[in-house]
């Protein structure tokens, strides 16, 4: 089997790391660096054809920090040092002292940065909630935001500085290197893994090593024996981990950790054998296996398969598989997974003075245990229709009560036996293989972040209050409600989104705070059970905030109890009372 592989470059992602100057609270944002600006300072380039360019530019939080200094606009621990020092005697800043520091008033002295823009993004910029100060004031969250937003400017430039910048190696004042770019494909094959990175990093932009080592490529390479796991532990060893981290990559990391993949492969284009420029034995049989001739035998005894896959000494190994054309075409239909047939092969007892073979009578075993496999998959999709039936059937049915507009969705206004309905249809549902929560399986954060529509619910405080925040004006009625759960390596965020429906003067409430998983005991059942804990913080409805801790009518759905899982649709019930049920499903 020929392995090719384009070696790439690695590009510069930032990690803020989480810091916390006395009061404030700063959570950590990932900033992806432009090749170019729109417009270049003398004060913010170290060189006209820097490639990377930075709004300001300091290498490390300085505890003498001075106002004139410049700071990477991803450096969050500087730019917080640097608000502390600033920010009057509350913790907070004023338009005015933002305008005055040297770095932003030389932007707008020079016309790099104009007014009317730094006036929409001081705008846009949440201010401290005040309602006795006489000037608006922002906290360090604001400070930072309205930083990156003034870089961001500086990001929108059109190509022409970078397709300059790619067409040769040169060094800006600090000496670092930047390396030749003029390979179109070596540049595609950069861009293609940054793409792949994007779908396997967590909100954080990180890589753990579980979820580099499930990424498909190095599974397959791992479950094809062309990686072994104590090369990958080597590769992931070596590689920089993001800064602030000891256990992740960034998108830098990532890249390095392929370049290092792709030097244990040969890359060659030549079908021919002779012209491996490698010496080992794996790489020569793989290019063999490849080219054989693939053999099938449907009818045949497993006996028979086996002689005609086995290798000289008369035993089978995973190459010799790779010519059981059966076998192939089922991994390749998806009817049997890589990792099962690793594991299953993993399992027989291997050929006495061998590691990674198996006689006659281990070739016997591992045909029953596939033929089991597929034995024993018509009942597994028997129960699985099942599962989706019941599904199906709730679902229709809270579309058919949701219907009707006269009345308040989600079940405000539902008679008895409509919630008797939902309720047992509800509890068939507690016992299917779909469900997550019966199967014992770990309930992460990541399982359940997300949007989440709330499609019913029996809880009667709720239908008191018509909402969850009690605030439906006299003439108005529940819209809906959106509940989104955000998790990261270093947060968990909550926000309610209720829409209330008042004609003309409709608006909506937001509801943000903190979320965690709780694992406790069922005071109905004495079985383990997962919480969802929810602690509000914030309620928000047109100029109107104010405190969330407090808010009475929030209380039915700070605390509720998973009853049903899966990936796009999920039941919780009361703590205190089996009878009380929300049910949402993932937007």
């Amino acid at each position: 089997m020929m392995v090719s592989r384009q070696i790439v470059f690695s590009l510069v992602v930032r990690l803020v790391i989480s810091f916390t100057p006395e009061s404030a609270t700063f959570l950590p944002r990932i900033r992806h660096q432009s090749v170019t600006g729109r417009r270049q300072n003398a004060h913010m380039v170290e060189s006209p054809r820097m490639v990377t360019r930075h709004f300001m530019i300091l290498n490390s939080v300085s505890s003498n920090i001075e106002a004139s200094d410049f700071i990477k606009a991803g450096d969050g621990d500087t730019l917080q040092a640097l608000f502390s020092k600033q920010c009057d005697k509350d913790g907070l800043m004023t338009k005015e002292a933002l305008v005055s520091l040297p770095a932003i008033a030389d932007l707008l002295s020079t016309g790099d940065l104009l007014a009317e823009e730094l006036d929409d993004i001081w705008l846009n910029a949440p201010k401290f909630p005040d309602v006795e100060a006489s000037v608006e004031r922002i906290d360090v969250d604001s400070f930072i935001q309205i930083y990156r937003d003034i870089d961001d400017i500086f990001e929108d430039e059109d190509k022409e500085g970078q397709t300059e910048v790619s067409q040769g190696s040169q060094s800006g004042s600090n000496g670092l290197d930047v390396e030749e770019e003029n390979d179109p494909q070596e540049a595609k094959d950069e861009q293609d893994l940054e793409l792949i990175f994007k779908t396997i990093c967590d909100d954080a932009g990180l890589v753990s090593k579980i979820a580099l080592k499930q990424w498909s490529e190095i599974k397959d390479l791992i479950d094809e024996r062309l990686l072994g796991n104590d090369e990958f532990d080597e590769i992931w060893k070596r590689t920089e981990k993001s800064p602030g981290s000891s256990d992740q990559l960034d998108v830098d990391g990532f890249l390095s950790f392929n370049v290092a993949l792709d030097d244990l492969f040969i890359t060659d284009d030549s079908d021919d054998p002779d012209t491996i420029s490698g010496n080992t034995e794996l790489e020569k049989n793989s290019v063999e296996t490849a080219s054989e001739k693939m053999f099938y035998g449907d009818d045949l005894s497993p006996e028979v398969i086996f002689s005609k896959l086995a290798d000289s000494d008369f035993l089978v190994s995973m190459l010799e598989l790779k010519k059981w054309g059966d076998l192939q075409d089922m991994l390749g239909g998806g009817d049997l997974l890589p990792i099962e047939l690793s594991n299953m092969f993993d399992q027989i007892p291997k050929a006495s003075g061998t590691s990674d073979k198996i006689n006659e009578d281990g070739f016997v075993q591992l045909f029953k245990a596939i033929d089991d496999l597929f034995e024993d998959s018509g009942e597994e999709e028997e129960i699985a229709q099942k599962s989706t039936s019941l599904k199906a059937d709730l679902l229709a049915y809270l579309t058919e009560l949701n219907s009707n507009e006269d009345l308040m969705p989600c079940g405000l206004q539902s008679v008895d036996s409509e919630i008797q309905k939902v309720l047992n249809m509800a509890a068939a549902l507690d016992n299917e293989p779909s469900n997550v929560i019966s199967s014992g399986a770990d309930i992460q954060p990541n399982d359940v972040a997300g949007d989440w529509e709330l499609l019913y619910t029996t809880s009667s405080a709720v239908k008191f209050n018509k909402g969850i925040s009690g605030l439906v004006p006299i003439n108005g009625k529940f819209g809906s409600l959106t509940q989104k759960l955000k998790a990261t390596a270093y947060l968990s965020d909550v926000e309610y989104i209720e829409k209330i429906n008042a004609g003309p003067a409709s608006f909506e409430v937001r509801v943000t705070g903190d979320w965690e998983l709780r694992t406790s005991i069922s005071i109905f059942t004495g079985a383990p059970s997962v919480a969802l804990n929810v602690v509000p913080e914030k309620v928000e409805y047109g100029p109107t905030s104010t405190k969330g801790d407090h808010w009475k009518s929030l209380g039915p759905l700070n605390l509720l109890s998973f009853s049903y899982l899966d990936e796009d649709f999920r039941i919780m019930r009361g703590t205190t009372s089996t009878d009380t049920i929300f049910i949402f499903k993932r937007r």
